[in-house]
């Protein structure tokens, strides 16, 4: 694991070199059959004893806006129906399950506030990092810093003239997180860089970004689109995860 603030907040990618967990973490999957709580339950304590943590908080993600405040009294058996999560509490693990989309783990500078958000096209485009910042802000955060992790990267993330057009209609500018696709009429997308300048509009100044393609290295990690082009099973998830240690 890495330091966010030092001796304070750890972060960690947990991707297939993590050999204590299958990568199952969710108790459905995404269409919507039970998973193995048995498998699923000895995932999420393999993590957790990875940080000597008390807990950790798996959403269900729902590529939209809602954030929740970790710091209410939370069932963390339960899989809550959001897309970030904010807390000042002490050995609670805040967790982001992708497989192609955007995960982003916050601190303040002082690392008694964290965040998570969990960064789809629709969410970023809808405001899910505002939403974020905004949580972080009304507890106390200042200074707020970000990591966005491993992700698809331009070169894999191809898109279709409607999707160009969606986010050109919003603002002319975005014109320049595309480059023109081999294929007449697509594109090639940089969901991270977006992401990046939502933080920076959100006021996020110390963003640090891991360019690891998720799609292109499949030895390490999984991605969704690489298994609908090639048939892969998709049950499985990256977890990021970020937490404030005693």
């Amino acid at each position: 694991m890495h330091q966010l603030v030092k001796n304070k907040v750890y972060y960690k990618i947990f991707d297939k070199s993590f050999k204590q967990s299958s990568h199952v973490y969710s108790k459905k999957n995404k269409s919507g059959v039970s998973n193995n709580l048995e498998i699923v339950q000895n995932n999420r304590l393999a993590v957790v004893q990875h940080y000597n943590a008390d807990n950790i908080i798996i959403l269900q993600q729902m590529h939209g806006t809602k954030v929740i405040d970790a710091d209410l009294d939370i069932d963390t058996d339960t899989d809550i129906e959001a897309d970030g999560a904010v807390t000042t509490k002490k050995n609670l693990v805040l967790a982001i399950q992708s497989a192609d989309c955007v995960p982003v783990l916050f601190s303040s500078e002082d690392g008694m506030v964290i965040g998570t958000a969990h960064c789809g096209w629709r969410g970023a485009k809808a405001g899910i990092i505002n939403n974020v910042v905004k949580l972080m802000h009304n507890k106390g955060a200042k200074n707020i810093k970000a990591i966005i992790c491993p992700s698809i990267q331009q070169c894999s993330y191809e898109v279709d003239q409607e999707y160009y057009d969606n986010f050109i209609k919003q603002r002319a500018d975005y014109s320049k997180f595309f480059i023109n696709s081999l294929k007449i009429g697509y594109y090639m997308f940089d969901l991270p860089a977006y992401v990046e300048l939502q933080l920076q509009e959100a006021g996020v100044k110390d963003i640090t970004r891991i360019l690891e393609d998720t799609y292109s290295n499949p030895e390490k990690y999984i991605s969704y689109r690489r298994c609908c082009h090639t048939g892969e099973l998709y049950n499985h998830t990256i977890l990021s995860t970020i937490v404030i240690c005693n």
